[in-house]
């Protein structure tokens, strides 16, 4: 981080709450597949119940989008948490109580991401309200930096507090890393103060609005479809392909399952770095793009893996290229987008984002049940990989003339 945005207050508490509370949510889902593998021994079904958290998305992406655009974006953000941090306690009781049941699990999972849709993009969307332009790409690495240290300490949590605490109290720890961030998330001070946001037009004027300024922007359609086929391949494998992974052919234990995902948030912390220093010589379309491949071909080279230790290298790889993806969108996002839309495109993209990987993780779930993971992986790592030929089309040519000329 450079030293303007280390000084700047409000940017330090939201950085801090985000490190916490996605460190919390890093256990969650870790935790999530392991305990329906636990109760049920059913690979489709944990896919079915994890296929819920990325539901709701697609439901409430586009009215969170306008809500997001219209309200406090801060105040969105702590209610979201305070709700989350309620469902999330719901797990530890019903287990300590005897009254866990596949469906109260896919229930609050599902719950949780509906309230998730409304807190990041008010998140990404209240980034460029407090710290200004040229600090952007500095400000999204922090953000994903802080995002990937949570998936970091979130598995190395897992892997030592499931001996000492069980399953079980990995959920508590989560509900408890929501009060940290409501905590750092209202320290911030700041207005909102958005004259061009339209309050007496209905939800669905609102939403007509977002859906009519993409679809005269051919750059950000190409970013949307781009995001849409990428994630097809990529998300089932990573959340229900890799448990699966490491119990069917690494025949490891759930340590070796965190200490995977550990390597791969290394990767990430990495490569957020690496966005860093290239941003400023570099626009964020090509490297977005070199992303997508490194997310694909390490994907592949897990057929190849046959015990821990190359596994664990290859997911570190696997994560240097996530941030190159995740951070370039969100970078090209605030830099042509105007604040009145911001919000609604990144509901879109979350919308699609989770959309897809409910798709894929329920296509994964089925897969696995006919072929092994090694061989899922050469596949989809392939197919995600090729992805990057969308990004050579026009469109998105255009999209990275207009991104230099804001950028100049």
């Amino acid at each position: 981080m450079t030293n303007t945005i280390i000084k700047n207050r409000n940017f330090m508490f939201l950085w801090l709450g985000h490190l916490i509370s996605h460190a919390g949510d890093t256990i969650y889902m870790i935790a999530l597949p392991w305990l329906m593998l636990e109760l049920t021994g059913s690979k489709s079904l944990t896919s079915f119940v994890a296929a819920s958290a990325y539901i709701p998305a697609v439901f409430l992406g586009l009215i969170a989008g306008v809500i997001v655009d219209r309200y406090d974006r801060k105040k969105i953000m702590i209610f979201s948490d305070i709700i989350r941090a309620i469902l999330v306690i719901i797990i530890p009781i019903s287990i300590l109580f005897n009254f866990i049941t596949p469906i109260l699990i896919g229930s609050v999972t599902f719950l949780l991401s509906s309230f998730a849709t409304f807190f990041y993009p008010a998140r990404d969307s209240l980034i460029p309200c407090i710290v200004n332009s040229e600090e952007l790409p500095s400000a999204n690495s922090a953000i994903s930096i802080s995002g990937q240290m949570s998936h970091l300490l979130g598995p190395l949590f897992a892997g030592v507090g499931i001996s000492i605490f069980g399953l079980t109290h990995l959920f508590t720890i989560d509900a408890v890393s929501f009060l940290f961030s409501i905590l750092f998330i209202s320290l911030i001070t700041t207005s909102y103060n958005n004259k061009n946001a339209v309050m007496s037009s209905s939800q669905l004027d609102g939403i007509k609005m977002g859906l009519l300024y993409v679809h005269k922007n051919k750059g950000l359609r190409a970013l949307l479809l781009l995001t849409f086929i990428n994630n097809i391949f990529i998300m089932g494998p990573a959340f229900i392909g890799l448990p699966v992974f490491v119990r069917e052919i690494l025949n490891e234990e759930f340590s070796v399952y965190a200490q995977m995902e550990t390597a791969m948030a290394a990767g990430m912390i990495i490569g957020s770095f690496i966005f860093w220093k290239i941003s400023k010589s570099y626009n964020p379309i090509p490297i977005l793009l070199f992303g997508i491949i490194i997310d694909g071909i390490t994907y592949s080279f897990l057929y190849f893996s046959a015990d821990s230790f190359s596994a664990i290298l290859i997911l570190l790889i696997h994560g240097i290229g996530i941030p190159l993806i995740t951070i370039s969108r969100t970078t090209i996002i605030q830099t042509i987008v105007p604040d009145e839309f911001r919000g609604r495109l990144f509901s879109m993209i979350y919308m699609i984002v989770m959309g897809t990987t409910a798709i894929s993780i329920l296509l994964t779930g089925l897969i696995l049940e006919i072929i092994g993971p090694d061989l899922l992986f050469l596949l989809i790592g392939a197919g995600a990989a090729s992805t990057v030929f969308i990004g050579l089309t026009p469109s998105m040519r255009l999209l990275l003339s207009e991104n230099e000329i804001i950028s100049n």
